[in-house]
């Protein structure tokens, strides 16, 4: 059995938009919607804030403030495990941008887009127009306003 833990950040503005990348990988054919997200665990000890902040900087070009939480996602299928936490972010330095060709290399990454969307042109589009069904879900939740405090999530001793 195999878990991966992620980390997703919804980015937004202060009207409201929800900044989003377009994204190839290998099981869709074209390029589609993402949140950004990463990995947990995979550089070294950090904690899931750092993770979240080092994501937006290396898939957006941007620093943000953390604000909320979003939830946690749990999904399994055979021999794998996910697990998502999802952050609600703003930037504070930096505009939004892809990263450049070789750094998307290094993190293993097709990023072909960015955007900010309103709710009502996210509320337009189909659950193919993402990455994947757990993404529009999410976005969909996020939409009606399913925010919890950063506190919800504490760093112990093993």
């Amino acid at each position: 059995m195999s878990t991966k833990a992620k980390l997703g950040i919804f980015i937004v503005n202060d009207k409201g938009q929800l900044l989003l990348i377009k994204e190839k990988i290998k099981k869709n054919p074209e390029p589609r919607w993402n949140i950004i997200k990463g990995s947990y665990g995979d550089n070294g000890i950090e904690s899931i804030f750092d993770t979240a902040k080092r994501e937006c900087q290396e898939e957006v070009s941007v620093k943000v403030e953390l604000k909320k939480a979003l939830g946690c996602y749990i999904s399994q299928k055979e021999d794998t495990i996910r697990i998502q936490f999802n952050l609600l972010a703003i930037i504070i330095d930096g505009e939004p941008k892809i990263s450049n060709t070789e750094e998307q290399k290094n993190y293993d990454e097709n990023i072909t887009e960015v955007k900010w969307f309103t709710k009502e042109e996210l509320k337009s589009l189909t659950k193919e127009k993402f990455i994947s069904g757990r993404i529009f879900t999410m976005i969909n939740d996020w939409m009606t306003g399913q925010e919890y405090p950063l506190e919800i999530f504490k760093t112990t001793e093993m």
